[in-house]
């Protein structure tokens, strides 16, 4: 197994998988004025094509299965908030 992804859609989910943790952590931190849906459909997006990088294109790299963990958390997340809303 190597480490980092081969194939484009695997880049590119590493990449909005990265760009999600960075600006929810702006956000949580420093009061970032971008909407929560849009940082969360990066990673959605991240999801979508992690899956997409290792079942379509076997793609196996390691850092190619924290877009898809990322993406479970997003949808856990929103679940939590239609189910128990605050």
């Amino acid at each position: 197994m190597k480490l980092l992804p081969k194939t484009l859609s695997g880049k590119w989910s590493l990449g909005l998988s990265i760009a999600f943790i960075i600006l929810i952590f702006f956000k949580i931190l420093y009061s970032l004025h971008v909407p929560t849906f849009a940082i969360a459909a990066l990673g959605l997006a991240g999801f979508i094509l992690g899956i997409w990088a290792v079942f379509k294109n076997r793609d196996r790299a390691i850092l190619n299965f924290v877009p898809i963990v990322v993406g479970i958390v997003i949808i856990l997340w929103t679940a939590a908030e239609l189910f128990f809303p605050h």
